[in-house]
């Protein structure tokens, strides 16, 4: 019956149906098998692409912020250099290395736009309450998702 199918193959050898299933299990698992193999080597070779155009791009971004970085290193300097710091006083004023610190924080976050520190001044802390630093932690650790 399934010899009649297979007449080139010598159908002698498929006389015996356990013979026959052993082939066609053997045949199935190698097959199975061969295609896994092809599959892994496909999947690494996409993986390997894909790693090679992240690197690349990596490698754009990286050098797109080092020239930001300097950029804006060159810009904190303008601002430091452009803001005499002034004599340290005891009369609770801040000292001018800290306006000086400012305004350069200030110069590398406008972006290119020039902004100028008019006035700084101390904030009152407030009494039996939170720091602007403490509430802020509270935000970022109590937000949703």
């Amino acid at each position: 019956m399934l010899t009649s199918f297979l007449p080139s193959i010598g159908t002698e050898l498929f006389d015996d149906k356990g013979m026959l299933m052993a082939v066609i299990t053997t045949s199935g698992i190698l097959i199975v098998f061969v295609i896994l193999l092809l599959l892994i080597i496909i999947f690494y070779a996409y993986g390997g692409i894909f790693r090679a155009v992240t690197a690349s791009k990596e490698k754009k971004l990286a050098a797109q912020k080092a020239a930001d970085d300097a950029e804006k290193a060159k810009i904190s300097e303008e601002a430091v250099s452009a803001v005499q710091p002034a004599a340290p006083s005891d009369d609770g004023s801040i000292p001018g290395e800290i306006i000086a610190v400012i305004a350069a924080a200030v110069a590398a976050m406008s972006g290119g736009k020039k902004y100028a520190v008019k006035k700084v001044s101390r904030t009152q802390k407030p009494t039996g309450g939170r720091t602007a630093w403490a509430s802020m932690g509270v935000y970022e650790n109590t937000r949703p998702f």
